[in-house]
């Protein structure tokens, strides 16, 4: 199981963020292994892995950040 945890500079929909989320094409196999929990500006991901893989934060910061990007461009994301 993996946490990540980011607070972002202006608040966005849960709704819109998600549906954000799903458009990435690149995350087929890793959609239904995240939970996301929205509180005012903080966001916080659970991953849920079968196994010992791990995703690397770079990589699932930036998947992230993108998905934050396509809903609003001037939003600032500080990862805690």
């Amino acid at each position: 199981m993996q946490r990540f945890v980011a607070e972002l500079s202006t608040p966005i929909e849960k709704a819109d963020f998600e549906r954000s989320w799903r458009s990435d094409r690149s995350l087929n196999d890793k959609q239904s292994k995240i939970e996301f929990t929205f509180d005012r500006r903080r966001i916080s991901a659970v991953i849920d892995w079968d196994s010992s893989e791990r995703w690397a934060s770079a990589s699932f910061y930036r998947t992230f950040s993108a998905a934050v990007r396509r809903i609003d461009r001037a939003c600032n994301i500080r990862w805690l």
